[in-house]
Protein backbone atom coordinates (compact mmCIF):
# COMPACT_ATOMS: atom_id res chain seq x y z
CA UNK A 1 0.00 0.00 0.00
CA UNK A 2 0.99 3.05 -0.95
CA UNK A 3 1.88 5.84 1.78
CA UNK A 4 0.41 9.22 1.34
CA UNK A 5 2.18 12.28 3.10
CA UNK A 6 -0.07 14.47 3.98
CA UNK A 7 0.79 17.69 6.77
CA UNK A 8 -1.09 18.66 10.54
CA UNK A 9 -1.36 21.48 12.92
CA UNK A 10 -0.73 21.25 16.45
CA UNK A 11 -2.82 23.06 19.03
CA UNK A 12 -1.44 24.62 21.81
CA UNK A 13 -3.40 24.66 25.64
CA UNK A 14 -1.56 27.23 27.94
CA UNK A 15 -2.33 25.54 31.62
CA UNK A 16 -1.23 26.28 35.18
CA UNK A 17 1.92 23.85 34.47
CA UNK A 18 3.19 25.33 31.22
CA UNK A 19 1.94 24.99 27.94
CA UNK A 20 1.21 21.36 26.17
CA UNK A 21 -0.14 20.32 22.69
CA UNK A 22 -3.63 19.05 23.95
CA UNK A 23 -5.22 18.58 19.78
CA UNK A 24 -3.59 17.68 16.28
CA UNK A 25 -5.59 19.13 13.41
CA UNK A 26 -5.01 16.69 10.19
CA UNK A 27 -5.66 17.67 6.96
CA UNK A 28 -6.88 15.34 4.87
CA UNK A 29 -7.15 14.99 1.18
CA UNK A 30 -10.69 13.70 1.58
CA UNK A 31 -14.35 14.57 3.33
CA UNK A 32 -14.97 12.84 6.66
CA UNK A 33 -18.43 12.29 8.55
CA UNK A 34 -18.29 12.08 12.13
CA UNK A 35 -19.12 8.73 12.09
CA UNK A 36 -16.26 7.99 9.50
CA UNK A 37 -13.57 8.04 12.82
CA UNK A 38 -12.87 7.54 15.78
CA UNK A 39 -10.15 7.68 18.85
CA UNK A 40 -8.69 3.99 16.81
CA UNK A 41 -8.63 5.57 13.28
CA UNK A 42 -5.05 7.27 13.75
CA UNK A 43 -2.21 6.93 16.33
CA UNK A 44 0.74 9.53 17.17
CA UNK A 45 4.00 9.45 17.70
CA UNK A 46 5.97 11.91 19.66
CA UNK A 47 9.77 13.00 19.93
CA UNK A 48 10.53 15.51 21.87
CA UNK A 49 13.49 17.19 20.56
CA UNK A 50 16.06 19.95 21.56
CA UNK A 51 16.00 23.15 19.44
CA UNK A 52 19.54 22.10 18.49
CA UNK A 53 18.08 19.18 16.35
CA UNK A 54 18.66 16.23 18.91
CA UNK A 55 16.31 14.07 20.57
CA UNK A 56 15.20 14.92 24.67
CA UNK A 57 16.95 12.92 27.07
CA UNK A 58 15.48 13.07 30.44
CA UNK A 59 15.73 11.01 33.56
CA UNK A 60 12.28 10.65 35.24
CA UNK A 61 11.72 10.15 38.84
CA UNK A 62 12.52 7.15 40.07
CA UNK A 63 14.95 6.23 37.13
CA UNK A 64 18.39 5.50 37.39
CA UNK A 65 19.45 6.88 34.11
CA UNK A 66 18.14 9.35 31.23
CA UNK A 67 16.36 8.17 28.42
CA UNK A 68 14.86 9.18 24.90
CA UNK A 69 11.76 11.15 25.71
CA UNK A 70 9.49 9.72 22.72
CA UNK A 71 6.65 7.37 22.44
CA UNK A 72 2.87 6.92 21.43
CA UNK A 73 0.49 8.74 23.26
CA UNK A 74 -3.54 8.00 23.63
CA UNK A 75 -6.20 9.53 21.46
CA UNK A 76 -9.24 10.80 23.87
CA UNK A 77 -11.57 11.72 20.99
CA UNK A 78 -11.55 12.46 17.11
CA UNK A 79 -14.20 14.50 15.02
CA UNK A 80 -13.98 16.23 11.98
CA UNK A 81 -13.06 19.69 12.05
CA UNK A 82 -11.92 23.19 10.60
CA UNK A 83 -8.25 24.08 9.81
CA UNK A 84 -7.85 25.93 12.99
CA UNK A 85 -9.64 22.40 15.14
CA UNK A 86 -13.20 23.99 15.69
CA UNK A 87 -15.45 20.65 15.66
CA UNK A 88 -17.52 20.23 12.17
CA UNK A 89 -19.96 17.75 11.10
CA UNK A 90 -18.42 17.42 8.51
CA UNK A 91 -15.00 18.65 7.21
CA UNK A 92 -11.88 18.08 5.27
CA UNK A 93 -9.78 18.33 8.37
CA UNK A 94 -9.54 15.71 11.75
CA UNK A 95 -8.99 16.92 14.97
CA UNK A 96 -7.39 14.63 17.50
CA UNK A 97 -7.67 15.21 21.21
CA UNK A 98 -5.00 14.10 23.45
CA UNK A 99 -3.95 14.53 27.42
CA UNK A 100 -1.85 17.03 28.75
CA UNK A 101 1.63 14.53 30.03
CA UNK A 102 5.29 14.69 29.53
CA UNK A 103 4.76 13.67 26.21
CA UNK A 104 2.87 16.70 25.41
CA UNK A 105 4.79 19.15 27.11
CA UNK A 106 6.57 22.26 25.67
CA UNK A 107 8.95 23.46 27.47
CA UNK A 108 11.67 21.53 29.64
CA UNK A 109 13.45 22.72 32.62
CA UNK A 110 12.66 23.77 36.28
CA UNK A 111 12.22 26.51 38.47
CA UNK A 112 16.12 27.71 37.78
CA UNK A 113 15.68 27.39 34.83
CA UNK A 114 13.98 25.99 31.22
CA UNK A 115 13.60 26.15 27.54
CA UNK A 116 11.51 25.67 24.85
CA UNK A 117 10.98 22.02 23.04
CA UNK A 118 10.57 21.25 19.53
CA UNK A 119 7.79 18.83 19.60
CA UNK A 120 7.96 15.67 16.50
CA UNK A 121 4.93 14.03 15.67
CA UNK A 122 4.42 11.73 13.26
CA UNK A 123 0.57 10.46 13.37
CA UNK A 124 -0.12 7.41 10.99
CA UNK A 125 -3.97 6.14 10.05
CA UNK A 126 -4.71 2.69 10.98
CA UNK A 127 -8.24 2.07 9.55
CA UNK A 128 -9.72 2.85 5.87
CA UNK A 129 -11.61 6.70 5.78
CA UNK A 130 -14.93 5.56 4.18
CA UNK A 131 -15.09 7.03 0.70
CA UNK A 132 -17.73 9.45 -0.23
CA UNK A 133 -20.57 9.66 -3.13
CA UNK A 134 -19.09 6.33 -4.55
CA UNK A 135 -15.58 7.67 -3.91
CA UNK A 136 -12.95 4.40 -2.79
CA UNK A 137 -11.88 4.29 0.58
CA UNK A 138 -9.05 6.41 1.72
CA UNK A 139 -5.88 4.47 3.37
CA UNK A 140 -2.36 5.09 3.85
CA UNK A 141 -2.48 8.28 5.18
CA UNK A 142 0.78 9.61 7.03
CA UNK A 143 1.29 13.22 8.66
CA UNK A 144 4.70 13.75 9.66
CA UNK A 145 5.01 18.25 8.30
CA UNK A 146 3.51 20.42 10.75
CA UNK A 147 2.09 23.84 9.25
CA UNK A 148 2.39 25.39 12.50
CA UNK A 149 1.04 25.70 15.72
CA UNK A 150 -2.31 27.50 16.67
CA UNK A 151 -2.53 28.90 20.44
CA UNK A 152 -6.15 30.76 20.97
CA UNK A 153 -4.71 32.10 24.50
CA UNK A 154 -2.01 34.29 22.55
CA UNK A 155 -4.00 36.03 20.50
CA UNK A 156 -3.36 39.83 20.98
CA UNK A 157 0.51 38.83 22.23
CA UNK A 158 3.50 40.05 20.02
CA UNK A 159 7.57 40.18 20.60
CA UNK A 160 9.91 42.94 20.64
CA UNK A 161 13.39 44.47 22.03
CA UNK A 162 13.58 47.63 23.95
CA UNK A 163 15.09 50.30 21.60
CA UNK A 164 17.60 51.72 23.88
CA UNK A 165 19.60 49.76 25.46
CA UNK A 166 20.41 50.66 29.67
CA UNK A 167 24.03 49.73 30.90
CA UNK A 168 24.74 48.14 27.76
CA UNK A 169 21.46 45.86 28.82
CA UNK A 170 18.36 45.91 25.86
CA UNK A 171 15.24 43.59 27.28
CA UNK A 172 13.78 41.09 24.99
CA UNK A 173 10.03 41.21 26.08
CA UNK A 174 6.43 40.34 25.23
CA UNK A 175 3.44 42.65 25.27
CA UNK A 176 -0.33 42.07 25.20
CA UNK A 177 -2.15 44.83 23.61
CA UNK A 178 -5.72 45.42 24.50
CA UNK A 179 -8.22 46.04 20.92
CA UNK A 180 -10.03 48.89 22.14
CA UNK A 181 -13.12 47.31 20.37
CA UNK A 182 -16.15 46.87 21.90
CA UNK A 183 -17.00 43.60 20.49
CA UNK A 184 -13.39 42.29 21.83
CA UNK A 185 -14.13 43.21 25.42
CA UNK A 186 -14.48 40.72 28.35
CA UNK A 187 -17.19 43.07 29.49
CA UNK A 188 -19.12 43.37 26.26
CA UNK A 189 -22.67 42.26 26.05
CA UNK A 190 -24.02 41.40 23.27
CA UNK A 191 -27.57 42.01 24.24
CA UNK A 192 -26.70 45.75 25.14
CA UNK A 193 -23.45 46.56 23.15
CA UNK A 194 -23.54 50.01 23.89
CA UNK A 195 -23.35 49.67 27.44
CA UNK A 196 -19.34 48.55 27.07
CA UNK A 197 -17.48 51.57 27.49
CA UNK A 198 -14.29 51.89 25.63
CA UNK A 199 -12.12 53.90 27.33
CA UNK A 200 -9.41 55.83 25.29
CA UNK A 201 -6.46 55.36 27.44
CA UNK A 202 -6.19 51.45 29.51
CA UNK A 203 -4.66 50.55 32.44
CA UNK A 204 -0.95 48.52 32.13
CA UNK A 205 0.25 45.07 34.27
CA UNK A 206 4.03 44.49 34.02
CA UNK A 207 4.70 41.46 34.87
CA UNK A 208 7.62 39.76 35.81
CA UNK A 209 8.57 35.78 35.33
CA UNK A 210 10.28 33.96 37.80
CA UNK A 211 13.52 32.42 38.05
CA UNK A 212 12.91 29.34 35.15
CA UNK A 213 11.31 31.82 32.57
CA UNK A 214 14.70 33.70 32.45
CA UNK A 215 16.83 33.85 29.13
CA UNK A 216 19.39 32.40 30.45
CA UNK A 217 21.84 30.31 27.91
CA UNK A 218 18.98 30.11 25.45
CA UNK A 219 19.20 31.77 22.02
CA UNK A 220 16.83 32.72 19.54
CA UNK A 221 13.71 31.74 21.35
CA UNK A 222 12.35 35.71 21.97
CA UNK A 223 10.27 36.28 25.14
CA UNK A 224 7.43 34.07 24.84
CA UNK A 225 8.66 31.84 27.10
CA UNK A 226 8.80 34.59 30.04
CA UNK A 227 5.11 34.43 29.20
CA UNK A 228 3.67 31.21 29.18
CA UNK A 229 6.17 28.91 31.19
CA UNK A 230 3.89 29.84 33.91
CA UNK A 231 0.40 31.12 32.67
CA UNK A 232 0.76 35.18 32.74
CA UNK A 233 -1.23 35.00 29.48
CA UNK A 234 -3.83 34.51 32.20
CA UNK A 235 -3.95 38.11 32.81
CA UNK A 236 -5.09 38.79 29.20
CA UNK A 237 -8.34 36.49 29.54
CA UNK A 238 -11.28 37.55 30.68
CA UNK A 239 -11.19 36.73 33.92
CA UNK A 240 -8.90 38.85 35.43
CA UNK A 241 -9.34 41.69 32.26
CA UNK A 242 -13.03 42.12 33.31
CA UNK A 243 -11.89 43.79 36.56
CA UNK A 244 -10.00 46.08 34.18
CA UNK A 245 -13.20 46.84 32.14
CA UNK A 246 -11.91 44.82 29.67
CA UNK A 247 -9.09 46.66 28.10
CA UNK A 248 -5.37 46.13 30.04
CA UNK A 249 -2.04 46.10 28.69
CA UNK A 250 0.24 43.61 30.00
CA UNK A 251 3.81 44.01 29.71
CA UNK A 252 6.52 40.76 30.38
CA UNK A 253 10.22 41.59 30.31
CA UNK A 254 12.80 38.84 30.21
CA UNK A 255 15.96 38.79 32.37
CA UNK A 256 18.98 37.71 30.64
CA UNK A 257 20.03 36.28 33.77
CA UNK A 258 17.85 36.27 37.07
CA UNK A 259 16.03 39.28 38.61
CA UNK A 260 17.91 39.25 41.80
CA UNK A 261 21.46 39.64 39.96
CA UNK A 262 22.90 42.14 42.27
CA UNK A 263 26.31 42.17 39.79
CA UNK A 264 28.08 39.66 42.45
CA UNK A 265 25.82 36.89 42.73
CA UNK A 266 22.98 35.97 40.66
CA UNK A 267 20.88 34.64 43.29
CA UNK A 268 22.15 36.90 46.66
CA UNK A 269 20.03 38.01 49.52
CA UNK A 270 21.37 41.26 49.64
CA UNK A 271 18.03 42.53 48.44
CA UNK A 272 19.53 44.66 45.41
CA UNK A 273 19.39 43.86 42.02
CA UNK A 274 21.21 45.45 38.68
CA UNK A 275 17.90 45.25 36.50
CA UNK A 276 15.90 48.30 38.53
CA UNK A 277 16.87 51.31 36.51
CA UNK A 278 17.03 49.20 33.06
CA UNK A 279 13.41 47.70 34.22
CA UNK A 280 11.96 51.37 34.63
CA UNK A 281 13.75 52.86 31.84
CA UNK A 282 12.09 49.83 29.76
CA UNK A 283 8.63 50.51 31.16
CA UNK A 284 9.07 54.29 30.63
CA UNK A 285 9.98 53.27 27.00
CA UNK A 286 7.48 51.02 26.16
CA UNK A 287 4.88 53.43 27.80
CA UNK A 288 6.18 56.81 25.62
CA UNK A 289 5.59 54.27 22.87
CA UNK A 290 1.73 54.06 23.40
CA UNK A 291 1.29 57.37 25.60
CA UNK A 292 -2.11 57.69 23.91
CA UNK A 293 -3.39 54.30 25.21
CA UNK A 294 -2.07 54.13 28.33
CA UNK A 295 -3.23 55.31 31.80
CA UNK A 296 -0.04 56.11 33.74
CA UNK A 297 -2.06 55.90 36.74
CA UNK A 298 -2.66 52.75 36.41
CA UNK A 299 0.45 50.96 36.10
CA UNK A 300 0.26 47.60 38.25
CA UNK A 301 3.39 45.68 38.99
CA UNK A 302 3.33 41.95 39.90
CA UNK A 303 5.76 39.18 39.78
CA UNK A 304 6.25 35.87 40.77
CA UNK A 305 9.25 34.36 43.20
CA UNK A 306 12.60 36.53 41.92
CA UNK A 307 9.97 38.47 39.91
CA UNK A 308 8.30 39.06 43.12
CA UNK A 309 11.83 40.12 44.64
CA UNK A 310 12.21 42.57 41.21
CA UNK A 311 7.96 43.65 41.96
CA UNK A 312 9.29 44.41 45.92
CA UNK A 313 12.71 46.49 44.29
CA UNK A 314 11.09 48.51 41.83
CA UNK A 315 8.41 49.90 44.39
CA UNK A 316 11.17 49.97 47.04
CA UNK A 317 12.96 52.42 44.59
CA UNK A 318 10.68 54.66 42.43
CA UNK A 319 7.62 54.61 45.62
CA UNK A 320 5.42 57.05 43.34
CA UNK A 321 5.13 55.94 39.86
CA UNK A 322 3.29 52.28 40.52
CA UNK A 323 -0.60 52.67 41.41
CA UNK A 324 -0.16 48.66 42.89
CA UNK A 325 2.46 46.22 43.35
CA UNK A 326 1.90 42.25 43.71
CA UNK A 327 4.58 40.42 45.09
CA UNK A 328 4.22 36.59 44.74
CA UNK A 329 6.28 34.22 46.59
CA UNK A 330 8.28 36.84 47.04
CA UNK A 331 12.32 36.31 48.73
CA UNK A 332 12.71 39.80 50.10
CA UNK A 333 14.92 39.17 53.14
CA UNK A 334 15.96 41.49 56.00
CA UNK A 335 13.94 44.50 54.85
CA UNK A 336 15.64 47.61 56.51
CA UNK A 337 13.74 50.77 57.81
CA UNK A 338 14.71 52.55 54.83
CA UNK A 339 13.13 49.75 52.48
CA UNK A 340 9.73 49.51 54.59
CA UNK A 341 9.40 52.99 54.24
CA UNK A 342 9.80 52.94 50.93
CA UNK A 343 7.77 50.08 50.00
CA UNK A 344 4.26 51.74 52.33
CA UNK A 345 4.09 54.08 49.64
CA UNK A 346 2.85 51.85 47.09
CA UNK A 347 -0.71 49.83 48.01
CA UNK A 348 0.73 46.13 47.90
CA UNK A 349 -1.13 42.93 47.94
CA UNK A 350 1.38 39.94 48.72
CA UNK A 351 0.66 36.09 48.42
CA UNK A 352 2.78 33.36 49.58
CA UNK A 353 1.91 29.76 51.12
CA UNK A 354 2.95 28.75 54.09
CA UNK A 355 5.07 25.46 53.29
CA UNK A 356 7.07 27.40 50.72
CA UNK A 357 10.07 24.98 50.23
CA UNK A 358 12.27 28.02 48.63
CA UNK A 359 11.21 31.03 49.78
CA UNK A 360 10.83 31.08 53.98
CA UNK A 361 7.87 32.64 54.95
CA UNK A 362 9.11 33.11 58.47
CA UNK A 363 12.34 34.99 57.04
CA UNK A 364 11.11 37.16 53.92
CA UNK A 365 6.78 37.64 53.64
CA UNK A 366 5.61 37.68 57.30
CA UNK A 367 7.46 39.86 59.03
CA UNK A 368 7.73 42.29 56.29
CA UNK A 369 4.49 42.64 55.98
CA UNK A 370 3.65 42.91 59.55
CA UNK A 371 6.34 45.61 60.00
CA UNK A 372 4.48 47.62 56.60
CA UNK A 373 1.19 46.98 58.78
CA UNK A 374 2.79 49.24 61.53
CA UNK A 375 4.19 51.63 59.17
CA UNK A 376 0.52 52.36 58.51
CA UNK A 377 0.75 51.09 54.72
CA UNK A 378 -2.00 49.62 52.69
CA UNK A 379 -0.79 45.99 52.58
CA UNK A 380 -2.43 42.83 52.19
CA UNK A 381 -1.40 39.23 52.14
CA UNK A 382 -2.81 35.72 50.80
CA UNK A 383 -1.50 32.97 53.01
CA UNK A 384 -2.26 29.38 51.94
CA UNK A 385 -1.72 26.81 54.02
CA UNK A 386 -0.22 24.84 51.03
CA UNK A 387 -0.75 24.52 47.45
CA UNK A 388 -3.24 22.39 45.23
CA UNK A 389 -4.96 22.26 42.14
CA UNK A 390 -8.41 24.30 43.22
CA UNK A 391 -9.95 24.42 40.18
CA UNK A 392 -11.00 21.21 39.80
CA UNK A 393 -8.97 20.26 36.13
CA UNK A 394 -5.90 18.42 38.01
CA UNK A 395 -6.41 15.32 40.58
CA UNK A 396 -4.70 12.68 41.64
CA UNK A 397 -5.06 9.17 40.91
CA UNK A 398 -7.60 8.77 44.05
CA UNK A 399 -9.73 11.65 43.11
CA UNK A 400 -8.39 14.44 45.90
CA UNK A 401 -6.94 17.77 44.28
CA UNK A 402 -3.55 17.49 42.84
CA UNK A 403 -1.24 18.67 45.32
CA UNK A 404 2.31 20.44 43.85
CA UNK A 405 5.12 22.13 45.29
CA UNK A 406 4.31 25.17 48.02
CA UNK A 407 6.33 27.81 46.24
CA UNK A 408 4.37 27.66 42.99
CA UNK A 409 1.46 29.91 44.72
CA UNK A 410 0.88 31.75 41.68
CA UNK A 411 -1.28 28.99 40.31
CA UNK A 412 -3.48 30.74 42.67
CA UNK A 413 -2.96 33.82 41.31
CA UNK A 414 -3.36 33.15 38.11
CA UNK A 415 -6.73 31.49 38.65
CA UNK A 416 -7.78 34.53 40.42
CA UNK A 417 -7.95 32.71 43.70
CA UNK A 418 -6.38 35.29 46.25
CA UNK A 419 -9.54 36.96 48.11
CA UNK A 420 -8.48 36.05 51.76
CA UNK A 421 -6.46 38.75 53.94
CA UNK A 422 -4.19 37.39 56.23
CA UNK A 423 -6.48 37.45 59.19
CA UNK A 424 -8.79 35.08 57.55
CA UNK A 425 -11.27 37.79 56.02
CA UNK A 426 -12.08 39.35 52.67
CA UNK A 427 -10.86 42.58 51.61
CA UNK A 428 -13.34 44.92 51.07
CA UNK A 429 -14.04 48.17 48.47
CA UNK A 430 -17.09 49.84 48.87
CA UNK A 431 -18.12 46.59 51.27
CA UNK A 432 -17.81 44.31 48.59
CA UNK A 433 -15.15 41.55 48.83
CA UNK A 434 -12.48 42.45 46.34
CA UNK A 435 -9.81 39.56 44.51
CA UNK A 436 -6.11 40.93 44.29
CA UNK A 437 -6.90 41.38 40.68
CA UNK A 438 -9.75 43.42 41.39
CA UNK A 439 -7.86 45.40 43.75
CA UNK A 440 -5.19 46.28 41.96
CA UNK A 441 -7.64 47.12 38.67
CA UNK A 442 -9.12 49.55 40.87
CA UNK A 443 -6.75 51.55 42.78
CA UNK A 444 -4.78 54.43 41.21
CA UNK A 445 -1.78 56.38 42.03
Amino acid sequence: MELKSCTYATVTTLGDFGPWISKVVLDLPCTVRANDIDANTFHIYVERHERSGEVLMRKERGADHAAPSVGYIDILAAYPCDENGRKLAVGTHVALEVAEQRLTKKIEGGVMGSRMLDDQLHITQLAALPGNDGDDPTCGLVFSTCRGDICPALKGWSNATQKTAVDGIALEYGFFEPSFKAEDSACFNPFAPEATVVPQKAPLVVYLHGAGEGKGATQGEGATRAYIGNRVTAISQAQIQRYFGGFAWVLVPQSPTFWMDNGVEQLGHSNQSIYSSVLKAFIDEFVAEHADRIDTDRIVVAGLSNGGFMTLRLCADYPDFFAAGLPCCAPWYNATDENVAALAKTPLWFTHSKGDELVSPQQTVLPLTARLRDAGANVHLTYFSHVEDLTGVYREADGSAKKTFNHGVWIHQFNDLCYQDFDGGNVLIDGEPVGCWEWSARVSR
